[in-house]
């Protein structure tokens, strides 16, 4: 029999583990019970267990002293962590110490029973090192998932249907957990620059998506009857799954909802989830490629979102409503090079503005919008070469940078957002051999006294005595940019001063540079910035 040891000082959980669990129908005796970690260890001195459960959060010594002292004597045996949500860095911290395995609390016998099971697989393995079997063994348990891994993904990949009869030899050569059902595929993809701002050092990665991994089983449960296969790869997760036929979107939609707010909430990371159509196992890549199409759409719609293939839009047009589109967009293009060659700034900005609109309307694919974007701002650059002459150089390396940023845009709102940063810059280069009107000088300089007020564009209308459309057209003509985007972008580059601030507390900073709604303000913080008030402050603050 293996020998477990459990130190818990909360006798209600510890007595459950104790009797809940049919610890010797798994060959497993219990040896002893601690509440603290230093009882622990002076117990196990005289009956050394195999395997340890022990809760972080003790009197006297915790959990990670108790390991660290077992570490320090090179007791063989092997721990396993109890640890709620919060005290997540404190896992991290135990992984190092080598900790086999973590249950998050609260947790059911079952999790409980399942994790001592996996330990007791590892402390067999380990404990055979010297004959050969027990190498065999742990060589094919060590690459037994890559092998399914690849498996799984060649059959992803593939664009005809799988023979039925290979797959179903794969699943039981390899202990695939799926049989020969409807299946579904969803893909999981962290939202990347949600995640660079949380600014996690590359050896915790690793740690965060194992992290990951535990929570999207955990909150999958028995949603798919263990009829499911989760796929880690760098930047996304692949979740292969027979669907009951009775199980309906709306279960899916929730489960995966929870999924969301789970990884928000314990490892404050996003994720974008795509769900494909349920197919036969044979042609599960179709599934895969429209969850990929789902996912797609989070360029249109912003991170966190859930995409389900069966609501995509289907587009079939015709050849003439193509050719149709094609000359619009040509005719866009062809009216912004002619309002750049006559310095009509104006209406440059609102030409733009509806060739952005242009790509939402048509759903165009993500390559393609960053493709006509990559021209826009190189035909600017030759725009400036040919304005600049010698003076150019800086200018070019300038918007040269902008393009690089072009596919680093992961939403159309960021996308838009850049370019609206690359036309004000434009429009300013272009006029800097003329003063600036009057005017627009004039409301500058109010918007530098009363940012933090109610400024409207009818308020600053009135002030200097022209019409709002008036006012509106020159502003865009003068700055390159339309009155409310200028205004969000000034407040915004004043709340990033008071953030910096050891009392900028968001909220408060928010009302003081004119947002009076914090939701509001988080938004627009969000969008000019690319992440949170928060984020910004815990980077920048000083």
């Amino acid at each position: 029999m293996h020998k477990l040891f459990i130190v818990e000082d909360e006798p209600e959980f510890r007595g459950g583990i104790l009797t809940m669990i049919d610890w010797e129908s798994e060959d497993i005796l219990i040896t002893g019970t601690a509440s603290n970690g230093l009882r622990a260890l002076e117990m196990m001195e005289a009956d050394r267990p195999d395997i340890v459960l022990t809760d972080i959060r003790m009197p006297i010594m915790s959990g990670l002293e108790l390991i660290e002292e077992i570490s320090k004597r090179s007791w063989d045996l092997i721990p396993v962590l109890l640890t709620g949500h919060s005290e997540f860095e404190y896992a991290q911290q135990a992984v190092k110490l080598g900790v086999l395995d973590y249950i998050l609390k609260p947790c059911n016998p079952k999790q409980v029973l399942e994790a001592i099971v996996r330990a007791k697989g590892k402390l067999v393995g380990k404990r055979s090192q010297d004959s050969q079997f027990g190498r065999l063994e742990r060589q094919w348990n060590a690459n037994i998932q890559t092998i399914k891994e690849d498996r799984l993904m060649k059959w992803l990949r593939s664009t005809d249907p799988q023979n039925v009869g290979n797959c179903l030899e794969e699943i039981a050569e390899y202990g695939i957990r799926l049989v020969n059902n409807p299946a579904l595929v969803i893909v999981f993809r962290f939202d990347t620059k949600e995640l660079k701002t949380l600014a996690y050092r590359d050896a915790d990665l690793a740690l965060i998506r194992y992290a990951a991994s535990n929570i999207m089983e955990e909150s999958i449960g028995d949603l798919f009857t263990g009829k499911h296969e989760l796929l880690t790869l760098e930047d996304q997760f692949i979740l292969i799954a027979n669907a009951p036929q009775a199980m309906t979107h709306t279960e899916i939609q929730m489960s995966l909802e929870g999924i969301q707010r789970n990884l928000a909430v314990f490892l404050k990371v996003s994720v974008s989830i795509g769900v494909g159509s349920a197919t036969s196992l044979a042609e599960i890549g179709h599934s895969y490629r429209k969850a990929k199409e789902a996912l797609s759409r989070r360029f249109f719609h912003g991170a966190n979102g859930l995409f389900i293939a069966s609501e995509a839009k289907e587009l079939e047009s015709s050849a003439g409503d193509a050719s149709k589109f094609q000359e619009d967009f040509a005719d866009f293009e062809r009216r912004i090079r002619e309002n750049i060659a006559s310095s009509n700034f104006s209406d440059f900005v609102i030409e733009v503005e509806e060739w952005l609109n242009t790509f939402r309307e048509q759903d165009l694919s993500i390559q393609r919008i960053h493709l006509h974007t990559y021209s826009l701002i190189d035909s600017l650059i030759k725009e400036i070469k040919a304005a600049n002459g010698d003076s150019a150089k800086l200018y070019v390396e300038q918007f040269e940078a902008y393009a690089e940023q072009v596919q680093c845009q992961e939403t159309f709102e960021e996308l838009s957002t850049l370019l609206t940063v690359v036309i004000q810059k434009f429009v300013e280069l272009r006029n800097t051999q003329k003063p600036l009107h009057k005017t627009i000088k004039y409301v500058l300089s109010l918007i530098e006294d009363k940012y933090m007020t109610n400024l409207t564009l009818k308020s600053i209308a009135e002030e200097v005595f022209i019409s709002q459309s008036h006012l509106s057209t020159l502003f865009r003509q003068e700055m390159g940019i339309n009155f409310l985007d200028y205004l969000h972008q000034f407040r915004i580059d004043k709340a990033k001063l008071l953030l910096k601030q050891d009392n900028g507390k968001v909220y408060t900073v928010a009302r003081e540079v004119g947002y009076y709604d914090e939701a509001h303000f988080v938004r627009f913080f969000k969008k000019w910035t690319g992440m949170l008030p928060s984020q910004y402050k815990k980077q920048n603050g000083s």
